[in-house]
This record gives structure tokens, sequence and C-alpha cells, in this order.
């Protein structure tokens, strides 16, 4: 489509370094000679080129709130690359570790050393903490804190000590992966964490139940947004974080950051767009879970004869929290309505999600003496974390004029990433007009309103004096080139016509006066 464009002389220094998301005004072609880094709006009156072998990095969003890129230029040539991976919104930040131990008794020293060594107590410790959600319209969301652990310090006796046996803490859920073209998958549950033991020869205190933290629930994607048809687009959707791992004697590790969304490319060209390089804005993975924290053994608390196993404070291993979800691919559209050439590679995949935190281990004690006896006591593993949500992948539209004219060949993806749950595949179109465009004897000569439009459009001629054929009429294609409106004209110097499009179903649809002077043809867009 053609647009009014106002231009002011740049230098190539002011564009290396001008990465804000803002519009620059440029007189003449602009030749993009190395590797840049560029984003916001470019009006180029002349052409836009990217040669072999250099490409632009689209500004991520995290660095400007932009991360989009849109050239509109007479010509569009792009022999190179325009990379706008990890470029869209950002993925939430992964969870924190268990770190806090309570104590309904004033026993929180027991988990690591010893405290009141004669009486029965509890100890609690914590779960791991829940990520952050991602960023965008279909940022995704983040699961639940892991559970608390706790269980029953060391007790001395007369005979037979009592030892301590402190359940873990569970990891948090994992985050899911973000949606655009397709929806980003489920994350898992966090890694539970346990409460199993083994004994021989020794006694565990039961003055408190040994409790195991499960892992907290694992999160939601974000919602499918934009459109299929429509000349929209948008920047991918950040995956939500992972989650930390429980504690124990050991804290629980930190959970990664989700992925980022894929960013967003727009080439609009006037007269000639020529794609042969490759166009990518993929989403990226989400990272890894934490771990969950190892158990540990206190010092042997009593003063008898017997350091048997019964004197410690043993805890068990924790478990780790799920991986973060994958950032979704981003968006591409490319819109020329003359001549068409596109033979590239077109990619908007959606990230994978990240890996689960690895589980907390236990410990053991052994002791043999002669007049003791002998003893084993082994506390249980934690649970691994498992993968986060796979992201969906993106969106990538071709506006061309008629498809027979249009040579629009590219290798395309945007698949949905990997994860507990896969994301879902984008959305690919090559939307045509039923002519094109160029054979427009009078290009632009009519005035239509409003566009987009909901029930309605009214037209009107910009140069009415243009039209003198009484017998002309409008006629309204599909994407498909089906017509689906026919009306006659009946404009003169002075009225708008108004023609109802309330039935239509939202998309692109191209108006075309047909009379026996001229063929005019206008896209309209119904929301």
């Amino acid at each position: 489509m053609k647009r009014l464009l106002f231009f002011l002389p740049l230098s190539f220094s002011y564009l290396l370094f001008h990465a804000q998301c803002n519009t620059t005004n440029i007189t003449g072609d602009y030749i993009v000679n190395s590797s840049i880094i560029l984003s916001g709006t470019y009006n180029v009156s002349g052409k836009f080129v990217v040669p072999s072998g250099v490409t632009v990095f689209v500004g991520k969003h995290s660095n400007n709130s932009c991360g989009k890129l849109e050239i509109n230029a007479a010509n569009i040539i792009i022999n190179g690359a325009i990379n706008a991976d990890d470029a869209g919104f950002t993925g939430g930040a992964g969870g924190a570790g268990g770190v806090d131990v309570t104590s309904i008794t004033g026993d929180v020293v027991s988990l690591t050393d010893c405290s009141n060594k004669d009486n029965t107590g509890q100890v609690t410790v914590e779960g791991g903490t829940q990520g952050n959600q991602g960023t965008g319209p279909g940022g995704s969301q983040p699961g639940l804190p892991g559970q608390n652990g706790s269980g029953p310090k060391q007790q001395c006796l007369t005979n037979d000590d009592e030892a301590g046996m402190i359940g873990s803490g569970g990891g948090a859920g994992g985050g899911a992966g973000g949606s655009y073209g397709g929806q980003g998958g489920n994350a898992s549950q966090g890694g539970n964490g346990t409460n199993f033991y083994s004994s021989s020869g020794v006694n565990v205190s039961t003055g408190y139940a040994v409790v195991a933290g499960n892992g907290g629930l694992n999160g939601n994607p974000g919602i499918v947004y934009g459109t299929t048809s429509a000349n929209d687009i948008e920047l991918g959707s950040g995956g939500a974080g992972a989650g930390g791992g429980g504690r124990s004697f050991i804290q629980g590790g930190n959970g990664g950051k989700g992925g980022n969304g894929g960013g967003c490319i727009k080439l609009i060209a006037q007269d000639t767009l020529i794609i042969s390089g490759v166009l990518s804005a993929n989403g990226s993975n989400g990272l890894n879970g934490g771990s969950g924290g190892n158990g540990g053994q206190t010092a042997k608390c009593c003063s008898d004869g017997c350091d048997d196993c019964g004197e410690a404070n043993l805890s068990c291993g924790a478990g780790g929290g799920s991986g973060a979800g994958g950032g979704s691919g981003g968006g591409i559209l490319l819109e020329c309505y003359n001549h068409v050439n596109i033979t590239s590679n077109l990619h908007a995949k959606g990230g994978n999600g990240g890996a689960g935190g690895l589980k907390g281990y236990g410990i053991s004690c052994n002791y043999s003496a002669t007049f003791c006896g002998t003893q084993s006591l082994t506390s249980g593993d934690g649970n691994d974390g498992a993968q986060g949500g796979g992201a969906g992948g993106g969106r990538i539209k071709i506006i061309a004029g008629a498809c027979a004219l249009a040579s629009t060949n590219p290798t395309t993806n945007v698949s949905g990433g990997t994860g507990f749950a896969n994301g879902a595949t984008g959305t690919y179109n090559v939307i045509c007009s039923p002519v094109s465009l160029a054979e427009n004897t009078l290009y632009h000569q009519l005035k239509i309103f409003p566009n987009p439009a909901q029930q309605s459009i009214r037209i009107q001629f910009k140069f009415p004096q243009f039209l003198k054929d009484n017998n002309a009429s409008f006629h309204i294609y599909d994407i498909n080139s089906q017509l689906v409106i026919s009306d006659p004209c009946i404009l003169n110097t002075t009225d708008t016509q108004e023609i109802n499009i309330n039935e239509l179903p939202s998309g692109i649809y191209f108006l075309r006066l047909i009379s026996s002077e001229i063929t005019v043809i206008e896209k309209i867009i119904k929301n």
C-alpha cells in the first residue's frame, strides 16, 4: 500500500546507536552494509537492502520496550538476515529456593545442630517459591509454591535414644509456555519432598509426625491472540519462571527465568519485495528449575557412652522445582501488492520448556560398638522436578497481490516448543487480493471510512471528476478471491455510498470498483 512519507536526512552512525522504538524517516536508499541492531519504524523513500552476509538484529523489548522492526520502503531486498529471536516480551523471573526454617517448639537450630537435647521438639523447612508470570498478552502463569516439610528432633533418653527425622520441602511448580499464534503447553508439578526413611537398631522420635512437602501445582498457559488474516502482527509473549527447589539441611536452589518471546518483523514495500535470506522471530528456551536441598546430619547431641545414631537429627532430601516455560514465537508480516518474490527461510518457533531441578539426596548414619550394638538410619531422597511448558509458535503472514502473480515459496517454521506439554503450532498464511494492484489505472482514488470497520463502510471519491461512467459497480472479494458482495456504484461528485459488511467474518477483503474506464482496488479490514 502507498503511504505518505516525510523524510529527513539521517547519518548511519545515528542509526547504529538509535535503538529506541521510534519512527525514523530516511530520504533515498538505506543499504545496511554491516551487521547492526535496529528497532522501531523506518520510512525509506528509496530501497531498503540487507546484502548477503549481513544480519540486522532487532533490539530487544527488555532493553528499550520495543522489540519490533518495521520497514516501509518503495523497494525492499533482503538477501542477508533479520534476526528478532528472543526480542519479544520477557519471561518471568524464577522462584527462589526454600530458605526458611521454623519451629513451633523453638528448636530451629535442631536442623543443623543440637538443641534442648532431652526433650522432644519439631522443625519445619520451607518449600520452594514459585516464579513470576511471563509478560505480554499471552504471558503464561507460574506454578504454585512447594509445601513445607517437617519432623521431630532427637531426644536423649535413659535407654535407646531417639533420632530426629525431618521431612523435606517440595519444589515449586513449573512455568507454562508463552502463547501467541499457538497456545503454550502446561508445565509440571514440582518435585515432592519425602518423609521416607529406613532404620535398623535405632528408633526415630514419635513426638511429631515426619511430614513431606508436596511439590507445587503447575502453571497454565496464556491466551492466543492476534489474527490469521488481518494485517496485525505482534511480539511473542514470555514464559513463566521456573520453581525454586525445596529446603532441607541445605537450602533449595533458585529457579531460572522463563524464555522471552520472539520479536516482530514487519516489511511493507510499495513496489517490490524480494526476500531470499533468513527472517527469524523465535522465542527462547526457559531455564531450569531449582535443585532440591540435600539432607544432612547434626552432631551427636547426648552425653552418654554410646554416640549412636539415636543422638542425631537427620533430614531428608528435598524436591526439585520444575522448569520455566519457553517464550512464544514472534511475528513476521510481509506486505506488497505489486512485485513479490519470497524464497527465504521464515521462522517464528516457540521456545522449549526448561528442565526440572534435581532432587536433594538424603543421608545415612551407621554406628557399631561392642556394648552399644549396631545401628543404621538413612533418610530418603526427594524427587526431581520436571520440565516447564513448551511455548506456542508465532505468526507469519504474507499479504500480496494476485497469488498467480506473486512468487511466495518460503520455507517456514512456526512449530511449538517441547516441554512437559508441547506448545501448539502457530499460523502461516498467504493472503492475496483477487488481482494485482499494479492493474489500477487510478490507484488510491477512493476514500473508505471507517477502515477497519465492523458494520459498514462508506465510500467517497477523492477526485470525483474521474468517474464518468454510470454503469460502474463495486465488488468485494475475500482473501481466497471469492466474490462476497456486489453492488452498483451510485457515487456522484458529492455523495458517499454505504456498503453493509456486518455479515462478513473478520478478516481482510478487497474492494474493486469496475467501470468501462477504470479499475480501482482498495484493501478493507473487517473487525
